[in-house]
């Protein structure tokens, strides 16, 4: 018997059981859809998290620190250590970088360029007649990608700053246009009371306004951002008098070149460093995908196993039923092997069925659902969390059915076991 004429035999059998066919093809389809969601979910995840790397970081670009004790904190005395460093309370501190290991970096091959990262925490920042708020400064990178309400990041130099849009509201510009050229002040008290230092302020004018990013945390827009210049004299005065003037938390290091930023990395890590690039800063997002896509595969996975089991049920009730039937096939000269085929082909039939309904359904859900999940959690006009590839319909339809056909094997073998005229005795 062609394999053309057992597909179409196999289809016509089930839909002489319109009802079992449909109610079997949707308990399998509750996995594919789950499986379905879970790849599209995975998918738009790390695509999501890798345009933010992308878009908010220079490839070329390392963040470097020292490297720091793994013992965390130690009770009873320690040898002292004149290595500057930053104390938490319970005896844990943070080492940080000096002006010698900068310039230490700074002398490795391909290296283009080591800027210190400077953490400035004002006072707050005000403008006349406003109300004071507590910010933070950051410098302003120009491999940063920013959406801006008005003005741009050309002209980032000297007494300038670009402002986040929450803060143009909270100063009281009636619009991010009415909020350019204008002077905001920025109050640094320094960390130590010594040497009668006084606070100092800082009135920058506003150059640019952003619009809040998908990920501000990551990209920086939820501080101001000023000239490099500008907030270094920031840092050193506020740290003036104090066991970690002239030290930084970390270091951004640029490579020459893309490809050689992988055996800068190795260079700075051997100098007794810790470099790490944009995709190693951001690779416990990654990590939190790829788990919480396993635990939906894995929900999936199991509605999968269970409709094996109604699978098997479905095929051996078809097979009491059609023991006439089967034996008649058999006496007109039906091999055994056709038999079994034929019942292997109708559990791939149901497990197609299934792997279609499931996944086309997912498909429908997902893009309804990406504009709704843009709402909640404030994204892009153009993000999308689910995103669907066609070679996952296909490899949940093809496992669907290969999954389906292994569940037909016990009832096809049945059926092909069946004597022909004990089959055709059977009421």
């Amino acid at each position: 018997m062609r394999l053309r004429d057992t597909i179409r035999r196999a289809g016509r059998s089930l839909k002489n059981a319109k009802a079992r066919t449909l109610l079997t093809s949707l308990a399998i389809g509750v996995g594919a859809f789950t499986i379905t969601l879970s790849l599209a979910a995975g998918t738009g995840g790390r695509e999501y998290a890798g345009d933010i790397v992308s878009s908010n970081t220079n490839v070329r670009e390392l963040y470097v620190q020292p490297k720091q004790d793994t013992q965390g904190s130690v009770s009873g005395p320690q040898e002292y250590d004149d290595t500057p460093s930053m104390s938490f309370g319970g005896g844990f501190s943070l080492k940080l970088l000096e002006q010698a290991d900068i310039d230490k970096i700074t002398e490795l091959d391909n290296v283009e360029s080591v800027t210190p990262v400077y953490n400035v925490t004002p006072k707050y920042v005000t403008r006349q007649g406003e109300k004071k708020y507590q910010t933070t400064v950051e410098a302003f990178l120009g491999t940063i990608q920013q959406e801006y309400l008005a003005g741009n990041g050309d002209n980032v130099t000297g007494e300038t700053v670009v402002i986040p849009d929450s803060y143009r509201e909270v100063l009281g510009f009636e619009s991010a246009r009415a909020a350019i050229g204008q002077t905001v002040d920025i109050v640094v008290s320094p960390v130590a009371a010594a040497g009668g230092l006084q606070d100092k302020t800082y009135s920058l004018k506003i150059v640019g306004v952003t619009k809040k990013s998908d990920l501000a945390a990551l990209s920086g827009q939820s501080s101001l951002q000023a000239s490099n210049d500008v907030v270094k004299e920031m840092y050193q005065y506020a740290q003036q008098g104090t066991p970690i003037e002239n030290a930084y938390m970390a270091a951004t290091v640029l490579a020459t070149s893309e490809d050689a930023v992988e055996d800068l990395k190795k260079n700075i890590n051997d100098q007794g460093y810790d470099a790490q690039t944009a995709e190693d800063l951001m690779s416990f997002i990654f990590q939190f995908i790829n788990v919480l896509q396993g635990v939906l595969i894995g929900f999936g996975a199991l509605a999968v196993l269970t409709s094996i089991f109604g699978i098997i049920n479905t095929q051996y009730i078809s097979v009491l039923e059609r023991t006439q039937q089967i034996g008649l096939m058999k006496a007109l000269g039906m091999r055994r092997r056709d038999v079994g085929r034929l019942f292997k082909i109708e559990a791939a039939w149901i497990g197609f069925l299934g792997g279609a309904i499931g996944s086309g359904l997912a498909f429908a859900v997902g893009t309804a659902a990406n504009p709704w999940i843009r709402d909640v959690l404030t994204l892009g006009e153009k993000t999308n969390l689910l995103i669907f590839e066609p070679w996952t319909f296909a490899a949940v339809i093809i496992g669907l059915m290969l999954v389906s056909v292994g569940a037909g094997i016990l009832p096809a073998r049945k059926a092909a076991k069946l004597d022909p005229i004990e089959a055709l005795r059977t009421e």
